[in-house]
C-alpha cells in the first residue's frame, strides 16, 4: 500500500466527459487540475484565497504517479495528507479514489508550496492559522518530516 500521512481532508470533484484522453482514461493533465482545485479550495476554507500582490502559496516542486486508470463516469475524491511542515512551506501528500472504491489508489502525488510575498518574490512565514491547524497533524509525522 501507498504511505499515508495524516489526513487534512478529502474532497470530491466529479469527473467531467472532456477530461478524459483520446483511449478514455483521465488525462493526465486533469490530475494536476483536479490537484489544484482541492488545495484552492481547501486554502478558501481556511479564509486564505489567492489575493495577486498578497501573500500566498506558490508551487515548488510536483509529481504525480499513476497506478491505475480512471474511467468515466466517476466522482474522484482527492485526498489532503501532510507530510511536512516547514517555516514558510508544506508539502501535502494527495491520493486520488473513485467514489465508493476506498481500497484502490489510481494515483498518488506530492506538492510542495511555498508561501511568499507575491509583490516581493520573497519567502514569508506560514500564515498562523494555517500553521495552527496543521500542527496537531504536524506531531504525528516522523521527527525528521515534522521539522518546523
Amino acid at each position: 500500500m501507498e504511505k499515508q500521512y495524516p489526513l487534512i481532508e478529502k474532497r470530491s470533484i466529479v469527473m467531467r466527459w472532456g477530461d478524459m484522453d483520446a483511449i478514455g482514461h483521465l488525462n493526465n493533465t486533469q490530475y494536476f487540475r483536479y490537484l489544484e482545485q482541492v488545495r484552492l479550495e481547501w486554502l478558501e476554507s481556511m479564509g486564505f484565497g489567492i489575493q495577486p500582490g498578497g501573500v500566498g502559496p506558490v508551487i515548488a516542486a510536483t509529481s504525480c504517479t499513476f497506478r491505475r486508470e480512471l474511467t468515466y463516469p466517476a466522482t474522484v475524491v482527492v485526498s489532503l495528507e501532510l507530510e511536512h511542515l516547514g517555516r514558510s512551506s508544506i508539502r501535502l501528500r494527495h491520493h486520488f479514489y473513485r467514489e465508493g472504491d476506498d481500497d484502490t489508489v489510481y494515483a498518488y502525488a506530492d506538492v510542495t508550496l511555498v508561501w511568499v510575498d507575491y509583490a516581493k518574490g520573497q519567502a514569508v512565514a506560514l500564515p498562523e492559522p494555517i500553521r495552527a491547524a496543521l500542527a496537531p497533524l504536524a506531531v504525528l509525522l516522523p521527527p525528521a518530516a515534522a521539522a518546523v
